[in-house]
């Protein structure tokens, strides 16, 4: 009678565990991959995409589960690309830094430069 409540306490205790997995682990992967999913089937013609491999493109045409999609600025390379491989809709960002981490390095070291002849 005790090995029977033993076994039925360490049941208990395994599928215990085994919720907390579920909730904590397997339950927010699968939201993330329906939601992914449900963001690769929305996308349409004209939208600008980013993919897997960090490279941007924008959609021209769409066949069964490929996307062709227009790469850089040349506007002639179209390239296939699965739809699994897209990670989110997304445009570059395009916008042009005004002062580069090597500029100012090399201007505070002419300022010191000229510091030192003083």
């Amino acid at each position: 009678m005790s090995a029977l409540i033993a076994i039925i306490g360490l049941l208990i205790y395994i599928g215990f565990f085994a919720g907390v997995i579920w909730l904590i682990i397997i339950r927010p992967q699968k939201k993330r991959e329906k939601a992914i999913l449900n963001m690769q089937s929305q996308i349409k013609v004209g939208e600008s995409i980013l993919l897997n491999n960090g490279l941007y493109g924008k959609v021209v045409e769409i066949i069964n589960d490929l996307f062709i999609v227009e790469m850089g600025l040349n506007k002639s390379v179209r390239v296939p690309v699965k739809k699994s491989h897209v990670a989110g809709v997304q445009a570059p960002n395009m916008t042009v830094v005004q002062e580069t981490v090597i500029d100012k390095i090399i201007d505070d070291s002419a300022d010191q430069e000229y510091d030192d002849e003083d």
